[in-house]
């Protein structure tokens, strides 16, 4: 992967924020500079095709934090646990942001743009989690329940970040946690 320079990283992380409580079509260069602080000219040198390729770059970060987020989670080989760690993962970045934040990769599934960067970098980062999750299930479940059991939980959670900023509360989040892990250890508990 290439070595991005300070500045472009600096606009990126500042849109995947800005994408996460404002959407991709809320999120404008103006923005983007305001709260990195990086040069105006560098916006054009690093993202000439304009706000959509800058849209399509913190989509594909913001995935790629989450998925090394959910290796990390995954690697000690208890789906349960990981599954708490990656609701509390959610949790934080909601409170950090006092309920306003949601998730940058669905924002990127959400551009307005139908043939968007945004939309395929998020198709992509979804179905990267789908894998890990799958993976780190299938040996308790099996290839098939896990497939779909991934699925069911990236869909649950992201759907659970919408209620929560609606609601302004947590509540929606730890019902579907909740849940999940009761689905989770009774498919596991089937296959003993």
């Amino acid at each position: 992967m290439p070595r991005h320079s300070d500045a472009k990283i600096k606009m990126i992380k500042s849109a995947v924020r800005l994408q996460r409580t404002r959407g991709v079509a809320g999120t404008a260069f103006s923005d983007v500079l305001a709260d990195s602080g990086a040069p105006r000219g560098s916006v054009y040198h690093h993202f000439p095709q304009g706000r959509g390729q800058l849209a399509e770059a913190a989509t594909e970060h913001g995935a790629e934090w989450i998925a090394e987020q959910l290796e990390e989670m995954l690697a000690g080989g208890d789906p349960l646990a990981a599954l708490e760690a990656f609701v509390d993962l959610w949790s934080g970045v909601v409170l950090e942001e006092a309920y306003q934040a949601g998730c940058a990769v669905a924002a990127g599934a959400l551009d307005p743009d139908h043939d968007s960067g945004a939309r395929r970098a998020a198709a992509a980062g979804f179905r990267r989690w789908e894998t890990l999750l799958a993976d780190a299930f299938a040996p308790h479940v099996g290839a098939d329940q896990a497939q779909a059991l991934a699925v069911t939980c990236i869909a649950a959670i992201e759907g659970a970040l919408i209620l929560v900023r609606a609601e302004a509360s947590l509540r929606p989040l730890e019902l579907v946690a909740e849940q999940l892990s009761r689905v989770l250890f009774q498919s596991i508990a089937a296959q003993k």
